[in-house]
């Protein structure tokens, strides 16, 4: 199994009264899961569907011993 890396998702929603931005950290084995787990994650929380949601950015961040979405 490949080695799971912590990516930071950085988008925006797009909702009746705006859009509003977010930031979320989740593990996967490359930036393109990374983002379909974030889409996922997203949807399922909070009721948000896929094409409502912007990713803007998608970077690799080191660990930081911290709380990690998307275990």
């Amino acid at each position: 199994m490949a080695e799971q890396k912590i990516f930071l998702v950085e988008g925006e929603i797009t909702e009746k009264k705006g859009k509003k931005r977010f930031s979320k950290k989740v593990k996967a084995q490359s930036a393109s899961f990374a983002v379909e787990k974030a889409l996922c994650l997203m949807g399922s929380k909070n009721k948000i569907k896929r094409n409502r949601i912007l990713v803007r950015e998608t970077k690799e961040v080191k660990e930081d011993g911290g709380r990690q979405e998307g275990n």
